[in-house]
């Protein structure tokens, strides 16, 4: 990878993090923030790094709303 290529991903990746803050601001709870981006396809150490917390945390939580999903 060039440094121009590398430098250009930093600049996606930041991208990406500032439209997911903005698509998850209006939500009320974290719970709530991870579903969305979870839903929308980001994996739990993305989502992590966007909401705040660790990737098993996110992880664990993601399990527990699809559990509570299936139950009902």
């Amino acid at each position: 990878m060039t440094e121009v290529t590398g430098l250009l991903l930093e600049r996606v990746d930041t991208l990406i993090r500032i439209q997911a803050l903005q698509a998850v601001a209006h939500l009320g709870t974290k719970t709530e923030k991870i579903m969305f981006l979870s839903e929308a396809g980001l994996q739990p150490k993305e989502i992590a790094s966007i909401v705040g917390g660790k990737p098993a945390t996110v992880s664990q939580c993601i399990y527990e709303q699809k559990k509570k999903a299936s139950a009902k």
